[in-house]
């Protein structure tokens, strides 16, 4: 057996916020083995541990200061008249917002996001330098540290709760279904009395099966294949289906996700999509990939010459229509889902669940020249891709750049929409690298 105790705090500073600390984190782990068969061969194994994620000074640099995102609408493409708030122009009344003018309210309760994860497992040595095992994974998230908005979306562009909500200014916490609403805005109107925050939930189990020889007879092979799932409605620090990196603060938590609302209001407001998909507990999150194989090899001639292969085997991604935040401060493209997470898309190359199955081999030559002594030289050769695979590893899932911008042109092709110039998404070609390392 193998205990543990970690404890660990972070301390954060922005130019508003020079002393924002997360402190008592305390993290246990225990591991143990048990030598079943008494033979040396055969090993029960467990682990246990809790894992505090340090927050990167994005969060500081967006939270913690102050980082102004500014919405401004005008009469003319000169960009000469702008038009007042008040005005009914282009089905819409605000058309001066700013939103994260100030530093975030910082909850003096807010704690670090954690990992909590189990690993059980069973090896045994079934031949000479060979050994087969099996292990299960769980890990789970149980707490994130986000910013939020107190004020339903819909609540900003109501008449009796927009003073209320005013521009978005955020709270940064740890989310979850106690999570208060704007008081104010309850008061003002009693039918977001049924608007909470949804828990943030991370669910990933995986079985895992492996074959493992180590370097014996010139020869070695590690191997292995996982069948996992990966659903909830939290994926951690990088929003994978639409790029957001943003550790911390994410759009996950901008606003209240358990909020029919949403659809009841912001029907008439032109509201897409459903923002109740967002908060599903059991989504299928954007980086599940149920099956995965791995298999590298390599075998050592006695002049020197070292050949090795590798290859990966994935399942694709899920694809989940995405459209833009109709919010006046925001209206950013792919962020509001249109169906459940992994309901699929319309491509070009007909309607998709998931991307193509994702594989590639890899190939290493080194050969190994002694010159005297301990001196020699290492002559390395690595082919990357070495079929030169080109499957498509993305579609566009959004349904607009922007919102009121019409249908995204580049909807369902393989490009994205998350970067300047939409470029293919498409596998990396084949790549080849030489060189040379002297040991002495």
């Amino acid at each position: 057996m193998n205990p543990g105790l970690r404890y660990e705090q972070e301390k954060l500073a922005g130019t508003l916020v020079s002393d924002f600390q997360l402190k008592n984190n305390w993290a246990p782990r225990l591991g143990a083995a048990y030598d079943i068969s008494g033979d040396g061969k055969t090993k029960a194994f467990g682990n246990f541990g809790i894992f505090y994620a340090r927050v990167p000074n994005d969060l500081a640099a967006r939270a913690l200061s102050a980082d102004a995102g500014i919405g401004a609408d005008y009469f003319d493409a000169a960009l000469t008249r702008p038009i007042p708030n008040g005005t009914l122009a282009g089905g819409k009344t605000v058309h001066y917002s700013i939103a994260g003018a100030g530093a975030d309210t910082v909850d003096p309760n807010a704690k670090l996001s954690y990992i909590r994860e189990f690993v059980l497992g069973v090896e045994r040595e079934v031949m000479p330098f060979t050994t087969v095992g099996v292990r299960y994974i769980n890990r789970r998230i149980p707490r994130v540290l986000e910013d939020v908005a107190n004020c339903p979306m819909a609540a900003y562009d109501t008449a009796a709760t927009m003073d209320a909500c005013g521009s978005v200014d955020y709270i940064l916490t740890n989310p979850s279904h106690s999570t208060p609403i704007n008081p104010a805005v309850l008061a003002a109107a009693p039918v977001f009395g049924s608007v909470a925050f949804d828990d943030p939930v991370h669910k990933y189990d995986a079985v895992e099966f492996t074959l493992y020889r180590r370097m014996a007879n010139n020869w070695s092979v590690q191997s292995s294949y996982r069948w996992s799932r990966l659903r909830g409605n939290f994926e951690g620090f990088y929003r994978e289906d639409n790029g957001q990196s943003d550790p911390g603060i994410s759009s996950l938590y901008d606003f209240p996700t358990s909020d029919p609302t949403y659809t009841s209001l912001g029907r008439a407001l032109n509201y897409p999509g459903d923002i109740r998909f967002l908060g599903d507990p059991n989504g299928i999150l954007p980086l599940d990939r149920p099956h995965q194989g791995k298999v590298f090899g390599n075998y050592q001639f006695p002049f020197g010459l070292n050949l090795g292969l590798g290859f990966n085997v994935s399942s694709g991604k899920p694809l989940t229509p995405l459209a833009p935040n109709p919010n006046t401060n925001y209206q950013n493209g792919g962020e509001i889902p249109t169906a459940p997470r992994g309901s699929g898309i319309q491509t070009v190359d007909g309607f998709k669940t998931r991307t193509p199955l994702q594989s590639q081999f890899d190939f290493q030559a080194a050969y190994d020249l002694r010159i005297g002594g301990l001196r020699h030289v290492s002559l390395l050769a690595d082919i990357f891709n070495l079929f030169n695979q080109q499957t498509i590893l993305d579609y566009d899932n959004w349904t607009e750049i922007t919102f009121g911008a019409g249908p995204n042109p580049n909807a369902g092709l393989p490009t994205s929409s998350l970067f300047a110039g939409n470029p293919p998404q498409y596998q990396t070609p084949r790549q080849i690298r030489v060189g040379a390392r002297f040991s002495f």
